[in-house]
């Protein structure tokens, strides 16, 4: 065992620093010294063992839509196409238009000017294409949706680029773009006469799904240079009424431009990934290296050695002596896998027993730090930091038997969401500026990492008292 103590009074201030810093209490040992000797212990004498498991379907909860491809030797081929349901709004301008006076509808795909990985400027082509069955809910990365289209009913598609390389002043200062695809009018018209007949049609996604629009499949058909996020996807109808107004010779004209559809996180929407990975990839995996490789790629298993560390901390208790747990962390260390096309290791990395993984997603549950932890990537440490392991052994502590059960776990990328508590009614002086508020599997672009486990630190940190 490599542990370390401190006797005497200098422990004791050496202590009540580590717990000042560490935001432990060490109320146990009692305010006076008279005929006890306080000890702190230092162990991190542990190793961690894992394999890499191989990933081919996720299912993040998000209305965040990936479109397109990309080719990066070092990494792999990595796909996304789309198919949604959308919200329709329960108000259309029926005082003013009718059926007949809408003008035309689009498509709008927005995004962040820099939510894409890949060449900014190189062209990529999409095509939509109207859902003819329904979707549901069980659905995953892993969707296909042959069958459930017709391939000769497009209803637009269109070319675009992230950038221009000679951009106006206006693109450069813009914040997001869109990607706009002109659809049938005919589609726009049968929408709106539908709500002028049906109003109960737009109740709610599910109903308009149902008994009036399916979705839509929005498939990338040309270019292998970017993957683009899309945080908005709407259609927009464009509404135009000419009449003679009463008393009047001369016609007028009445336009207007309404967001009537759009997908959020009411209704059902996937990004249908499909990635093959590189051959260097699969042969560090097949080699028994820990890859961390998203999205629909690898993630590690490991067995933490929940017996070996209890063991350290128990192991004084024969003798009559008072241990107080200070601080159980893990530092992971990760190499970067050289690319010229800028992949790095996964943001953010939850810690979850294994045989919890699936409900964590499945009800959208944020850590605990008893089953489940996260770390954020640290690029100049190069490792992930899980500072906060404590609850987790005083809860094994207090378990009559250990099993395999409690101490394998998966290491899954994911991303991270935060809520700002300035701006909400809970946020109170001293408290943090934001908490998470959403932990989902990792997609958005390509990432990927070897995790370095037999560097892996593991430090037990606790205060021991005992009788003179």
């Amino acid at each position: 065992m490599k542990s370390s103590s401190i006797t005497a009074l200098g422990a004791v201030l050496l202590m009540a620093a580590s717990a000042v810093s560490c935001d432990d209490t060490v109320s146990q040992i009692g305010s006076s010294l008279a005929g006890t000797t306080v000890e702190i212990i230092v162990d991190s004498a542990y190793t961690v063992e894992g394999r890499s498991v191989i990933v081919n379907d996720i299912k993040p909860k998000t209305s965040n839509l990936l479109i397109g491809r990309i080719n990066v030797p070092e990494y792999g081929i990595l796909s996304s196409d789309v198919v949604t349901q959308f919200l329709p709004s329960t108000v259309l301008d029926t005082a003013d238009f009718s059926s007949a006076n809408v003008d035309s509808i689009f498509l709008n795909l927005r995004y962040s000017k820099t939510a894409f990985t890949g060449d900014s400027v190189a062209p990529m082509g999409l095509s939509v294409y109207p859902l003819t069955t329904q979707l549901t809910s069980s659905i995953s990365s892993a969707f296909d949706p042959a069958g459930k289209y017709n391939a000769q009913d497009m209803l637009g598609s269109s070319i675009y680029t992230a950038g221009n390389v000679h951009p106006t002043s206006a693109e450069i200062t813009a914040t997001t773009r869109t990607i706009d695809v002109k659809l049938p009018r005919e589609l726009g018209r049968r929408l709106f006469k539908d709500f002028e007949d049906n109003p109960a049609d737009y109740a709610n996604g599910r109903v308009f799904a149902e008994n009036v629009f399916p979705g839509m499949y929005i498939a990338n058909s040309y270019g292998s240079g970017r993957l683009t996020v899309l945080s908005v996807c709407g259609m927009t109808m464009y509404l135009r009424k000419i009449y003679t107004p009463e008393g009047e010779e001369k016609p007028d004209t009445i336009d207007g431009t309404h967001l009537y559809y759009l997908t959020t996180p009411e209704v059902i929407s996937n990004n249908n990934i499909r990635y093959e990975p590189a051959k260097d990839l699969s042969d560090r995996i097949a080699a028994g290296k820990a890859m961390l490789i998203a999205p629909c790629g690898a993630e590690t298993e490991i067995t933490f050695p929940l017996k070996e560390v209890l063991a350290s901390y128990t192991s004084h208790n024969s003798s009559g002596a008072i241990s107080v747990l200070n601080t159980l962390t893990m530092r992971l260390p990760v190499d970067s896998i050289a690319n010229e096309a800028g992949i790095t290791p996964p943001p953010y990395l939850l810690m979850v027993l294994k045989k919890d993984r699936e409900e964590f997603f499945a009800k959208n549950k944020l850590t605990d730090n008893v089953t489940s932890f996260y770390a954020t990537y640290n690029s100049s440490t190069k490792s992930y930091f899980f500072g906060n392991l404590r609850d987790y052994l005083t809860e094994m502590q207090s378990k009559d038997e250990i099993t395999p059960e409690d101490y394998t776990f998966d290491l899954v990328p994911v991303q991270v969401n935060f809520e700002d508590l300035a701006n909400s009614g809970y946020y109170y002086y001293g408290s943090p500026q934001q908490t998470e508020s959403d932990i989902q599997p990792f997609f958005e672009k390509p990432v990927m990492g070897e995790l370095k486990l037999s560097e892996a630190k593991i430090k037990l940190t606790y205060s021991l008292q005992t009788q003179k």
